[in-house]
């Protein structure tokens, strides 16, 4: 019978009021993806995600991988979407909402677009968070990137994940991984952090200067847009 162990649930809702709280941070982010071939094996495609933040309404995110560089900056009135890839550069502009909380909300509404870490971010502040949950656990200690973590595991239909949490006073993620259960190949995503939590940002950051040659894209809902943004 699945258990639910208070103190896994509480970890969660203590990370996350931790990375709220946070006013400036930079982490940098290795991930594995996985999908699934249509001879059932699933393959990883590796991406590094580079995500800073200056609250209340600075954001800049650059992933690379797969030959290809992408990314978002919000300087609290725009937000920018961009590509790179074998030599042509993309981008799309639209207005956005003066914080970066309207932001997440209104991207995901409009564009389906979602901000790394926003989950992890936001976890509890919606009630269905914690009822979604069919079990969680906590696993023990481990170390990850050299810091100590107290690793759980957790349970919602159609997906398993394990979270690790950095003991002490600076309750950040370390570790993640995420199962699709509902798939027979359980397809998995797995991201490891690496976190500033007082970075120097330079003159900038925030700011999208298209490149020379950069085609600009309208930015439209993936429905307005046939599925693709």
């Amino acid at each position: 019978m699945p258990e639910m162990q208070q103190g896994a649930v509480d970890a969660l809702t203590t990370m996350s009021r931790y990375l709220r709280s946070l006013k400036r941070f930079q982490v940098h982010a290795d991930t594995v993806t996985d999908a699934v071939l249509s001879t059932g094996q699933n393959v990883g495609f590796l991406h590094q995600t580079e995500l800073s933040v200056q609250r209340p309404d600075k954001v800049r995110a650059v992933v690379t991988g797969q030959a290809r560089n992408r990314g978002f900056v919000y300087d609290g009135k725009t937000f920018t979407l961009y590509q790179e890839s074998q030599g042509k550069r993309y981008f799309s502009q639209a207005s956005a909402p003066p914080t970066i909380d309207e932001l997440i909300r209104d991207i995901d509404e409009k564009y389906q677009v979602g901000m790394p870490l926003a989950d992890l971010f936001y976890w509890g502040m919606d009630p269905d968070d914690a009822t979604q949950l069919r079990s969680a656990l906590f696993i023990g200690l481990d170390r990850v990137g050299g810091e100590w973590c107290n690793h759980y595991a957790f349970q919602q239909p159609d997906v398993d994940w394990e979270l690790w949490i950095r003991v002490g006073s600076r309750p950040l993620p370390c570790r993640f991984v995420i199962t699709d259960t509902s798939q027979p190949s359980r397809p998995r995503h797995s991201v490891n952090y690496r976190w500033d939590v007082n970075p120097t940002f330079p003159s900038g950051t925030f700011t999208y200067k298209a490149p020379a040659g950069a085609q600009r894209i309208e930015m439209r809902p993936p429905s307005a847009a046939g599925g693709q943004q």
